[in-house]
């Protein structure tokens, strides 16, 4: 019997959390737990996952390691300090590990599924590389200057979620290179593609939300207490 991969979730939370008027993102309560213990339990629970990384802002590792103490994670293998942006922190909590598999999920996404997250595993096991996404509802707008200049094909829109999982190998090289080239990636994604290599598509779910806006902590809020 073919042995499967090992997998490592790297949880970014390194982030400015700039459009959270001035609240703490990361280790904000949401009914009585910190916003990204939500998330590390939920990769606690995926018997896919082998490993966690977590990667953070200074004031925030010993907080976090703490957190996992008190919630008795045991996969949390380290909490390190992340990078001045996105790519360098996924590259910096990449590298602590030899899994085959590599799941990066924001840190800010604290209503995971144990179901999606196996999914997006277990494709980018067969793929090499995969996202969740979900097909946009609303109309799309292109603009110039406050003025409509444009109507964009929602059909071939996606709004792409975490975890976004990939070959160790092959994120290790695209972070590096994108890195290098001085590209500027919003999401891991985006590295990969630009090398370029194909990245296959997971549906997503709706309730797989990040928070960013304090209005994201009550949907949040209210997702997470009907979860209960």
């Amino acid at each position: 019997m073919k042995k499967r991969p090992t997998v490592a979730a790297v949880v970014p939370a390194a982030g400015s959390a700039d459009r959270m008027k001035g609240i703490g993102k990361i280790l904000t309560p949401i009914n009585g737990l910190p916003l990204i213990g939500y998330s590390l339990r939920a990769l606690e629970a995926c018997m896919w996952v082998d490993e966690i990384v977590v990667a953070a802002r200074d004031g925030d590792i010993l907080p976090i390691a703490s957190l996992c103490r008190d919630l008795g994670l045991k996969k949390v293998s380290r909490v390190l300090r992340g990078g001045a942006t996105r790519a360098l922190t996924v590259l910096k909590a990449v590298i602590e590990t030899q899994a085959d598999i590599i799941a990066i999920h924001d840190g800010a996404r604290p209503c995971l599924s144990t179901k999606l997250c196996e999914a997006v595993i277990r494709a980018a096991i067969e793929h090499g590389a995969a996202v969740p996404g979900l097909t946009l509802t609303d109309t799309v707008k292109v603009s110039g200057n406050g003025i409509v200049t444009g109507s964009a094909d929602r059909s071939a829109l996606v709004a792409v979620q975490t975890p976004q999982c990939f070959e160790s190998a092959l994120i290790k090289g695209a972070l590096a290179k994108a890195l290098r080239d001085g590209l500027a990636v919003t999401d891991d994604s985006a590295a990969v593609e630009a090398l370029p290599y194909p990245v296959h598509i997971v549906p997503g779910e709706v309730r797989n939300i990040k928070v960013t806006t304090p209005d994201d902590l009550i949907v949040a809020e209210a997702f997470l207490r009907d979860a209960i």
